[in-house]
C-alpha cells in the first residue's frame, strides 16, 4: 500500500499548529478524532514533543495512518486506535487534550451530537478541546462552502453538512464546553477553542 497523501493537510498543518501551539502549550495527552491520513498527527506531534498524541480514526482508515506513524518513529505518537465517535463507549482513557480537524461536516448532527457525549466523558476537567473546519455563520460563509457542503450530502452522507456555529456552541455548553477563542482560519475555516468547565 502507497502513503496516502492528503492535500488539504499539506496546505493547512502549519496554520493550525501556529494557533494550537499556544493553546496545547502544557505537558499532557492528546486524543485525535478521525485523524485520517495521520499527516496531521505526524506534523503536530513532531512540532509539540512536550504532548503524548493518541491518533484513532475507524478501522478502513487504519492501514494508511500506520504508514505515516511508523515513518515517523516519534516517541510521543502512538499508533492510531479504532474509534467511532457514535459508539457509546470509546474504549479510552482520560485527555488533557481532544483535537480533530474536517470531521463534524462530513457526519451527521447526530453524529456531532454523539462526539460531544463522548468528549465531555473523556477530556478532563480544564482540558482544552480543538475544532478544525468550515462552520456556517446565519448561513453560508462564501460560494466555496456552498459547494462544499452540496458535494458532502450527494458524495458522502445526505446528513452530513457544514453546521452552525452558533448551534455547535450551544451543544457544546450543554456539554460543559465553553468556547474560548474562534480562530479564523485560511479557506473559510475556523479553528474553534473550547474548555471543559465541567
Amino acid at each position: 500500500m502507497l502513503k496516502p497523501i492528503s492535500q488539504p493537510c499539506i496546505r493547512n498543518q502549519d496554520p493550525i499548529y501556529q494557533v494550537l501551539r499556544s493553546h496545547f502549550s502544557m505537558s499532557g495527552s492528546v486524543l485525535e478524532l478521525a485523524c485520517g491520513t495521520a499527516q496531521h498527527a505526524v506534523y503536530l506531534a513532531e512540532r509539540l514533543p512536550h504532548l503524548n498524541w493518541q491518533p484513532s480514526d475507524l478501522a478502513f482508515g487504519l492501514e494508511g495512518a500506520a504508514l505515516w506513524i511508523e515513518e515517523a518513529s516519534l516517541e510521543n505518537l502512538k499508533p492510531a486506535i479504532m474509534l467511532n465517535i457514535n459508539d457509546n463507549d470509546w474504549g479510552v482513557a482520560n485527555f488533557d487534550y481532544i483535537y480533530s480537524a474536517n470531521l463534524v461536516h462530513f457526519v451527521s448532527q447526530k453524529s456531532v451530537d454523539g462526539m460531544f457525549l463522548g468528549i465531555s466523558k473523556h477530556l478532563k476537567n480544564q482540558g482544552v478541546l480543538a475544532l478544525y473546519g468550515p462552520y456556517n455563520q446565519n448561513g453560508y460563509t462564501g460560494e466555496g462552502n456552498a459547494r462544499l457542503d452540496q458535494w458532502l450530502k450527494a458524495e458522502v452522507n445526505p446528513e452530513a453538512g457544514i453546521k452552525e456555529l452558533s448551534e455547535i456552541v450551544v451543544l457544546a455548553n450543554k456539554y460543559g464546553l465553553k468556547l474560548e477563542t474562534n480562530h479564523a482560519m485560511p479557506a473559510n475555516n475556523h479553528l474553534l477553542i473550547f474548555k471543559n468547565e465541567t
